[in-house]
């Protein structure tokens, strides 16, 4: 009984707004308070952090992030649980004070009313098309870059908890879709249900159904795309105890060794230190560095640039709006330690 009562709150106290902040205004141009943090370590494995800032602001509908995407400008836009958008202008690498809460992007607003918890975002850089994810209800939406707006709800999706639906999508070089759920799936409760889209999901295109494979306790929460094509997800871990713990970690995985029906996983590259920054991270977005005027730049080299990583605080007094700058590529190469091959059993991956 004493543990459900614990879970019980712990659940009450992460629900998007139960211990709201004193912030009472309502309009959407008020500014984000950008605050420097010098923490640079807390983070194992090769990537190193090389920017990290708490974000606030005195309205009413800033916080809850869950997704987090590169628009072509180079600034960033953040997706909350309310379906909210922040518009984080970047200069230098580095969020600006002038950045602003919106309510949705413009022109958006009116018909994004009855959907909310925006888990995914994935963008199109050639066309400026955008794709979110909305877990509760278990939809994906596009929007063009004239405003126009339509939405779908895969029938893959449909025994997908309305709680626990999909919390990733991204966009494949080569237009497939990857989504990931957060529900686990199965005995081991270490599987996530996946779907990897043909083409564009929302003009009906089909799917191959595959299990994500990732220890205990953890869910992937969002992922991003890397310059050689594979995928970085992030992983959150909540640990029951008043407040609550999180824990988050990267995990590096090939999309090309999805096979129907089967697990597909990858291996860990890094984990973010509780000690620090032990905060409910959700979202993740790969920002190339600019392209170098020179033209003889070694075509062959690895593409540089960072991974940002955004803390949702569920609306809450006792969590941060963080945001997290990872340098990329990693420090030294990485192997495949801990990812379970295509067809590779949850028995056998757990070994």
């Amino acid at each position: 009984m004493g543990r459900k009562f614990l879970i019980l709150a712990v659940a009450l106290g992460l629900a998007p707004g139960t211990w709201l902040r004193t912030n009472l205004s309502t309009s959407f141009d008020t500014p984000i308070e950008v605050i420097d943090i010098d923490q640079r370590s807390g983070v194992s494995g090769p990537l190193r952090i090389t920017g990290a800032w708490q974000l606030d602001s005195q309205n009413a509908h800033f916080g809850g992030y869950s997704a987090l995407i590169l628009l072509g400008n180079g600034d960033l836009y953040a997706g909350s649980d309310r379906g909210r958008i922040m518009h984080l202008r970047m200069v230098d690498g580095a969020p600006a004070s002038d950045g602003t809460v919106l309510d949705f992007p413009p022109g958006h607003g009116q018909v994004r009313r009855g959907i909310a918890d925006l888990e995914g975002f994935t963008r199109d850089p050639e066309t400026g098309t955008i794709w979110a994810a909305y877990e509760h209800g278990n939809v994906i939406e596009r929007i063009a870059p004239d405003g126009t707006i339509k939405r779908t709800k895969p029938p893959q999706m449909a025994s997908w908890s309305r709680n626990s639906g999909p919390e990733t999508i991204v966009r494949l070089d080569d237009g497939r879709f990857l989504v990931l759920g957060e529900a686990p799936e199965g005995e081991g409760r270490t599987n996530r249900p996946g779907l990897l889209f043909s083409g564009d999901p929302v003009d009906g295109a089909e799917a191959i159904e595959f299990r994500f494979f990732t220890t205990r306790g953890y869910s992937p929460v969002d992922a991003a795309l890397l310059p050689d094509g594979d995928v970085i997800i992030l992983e959150r871990r909540v640990e029951y105890a008043f407040p609550a713990k999180f824990y988050a970690r990267l995990v590096r995985a090939d999309p090309d060794e999805i096979a129907e029906g089967e697990v597909w996983g990858g291996g860990v590259l890094a984990t973010l230190g509780r000690a620090y920054w032990g905060e409910n991270f959700e979202g993740i977005e790969f920002v190339p560095d600019p392209a170098p005027a020179d033209d003889a730049e070694d075509e062959g080299a690895a593409q540089t640039g960072s991974l940002y990583l955004i803390a949702d605080d569920n609306v809450s007094a006792f969590q941060r709006t963080l945001l997290l700058k990872l340098a990329w590529p990693p420090d030294e190469p990485q192997g495949d330690a801990g990812r379970p091959q295509s067809g590779e059993s949850e028995s056998t991956a757990n070994k």
